[in-house]
């Protein structure tokens, strides 16, 4: 999953990229949780906890937010 992730963020040339784990329980479609990893241009990567599907959205807007300084 973050090797195709890594892969389309520089294929596509991208700031930042969200791979998300849809195969552990409790998470992923049809649950309420995700656990989600964000990559960065610069090799950064944030591997977020299992969390709200709200919360992570908030995290990958805050992310996307900070890029645009």
């Amino acid at each position: 999953m973050l090797a195709n992730a890594q892969s389309k963020l520089a294929a596509k040339r991208l700031d930042l990229i969200v791979a998300n784990d849809v195969t552990e329980a409790g998470s992923g479609f049809g649950a309420d949780d995700n656990r989600v990893t964000l990559l960065h241009a610069d090799g950064k990567q944030d591997a977020l906890p299992i969390m709200a599907k709200g919360e992570v959205a908030r995290r990958v807007l805050e992310a996307a937010l900070e890029k645009l300084g």
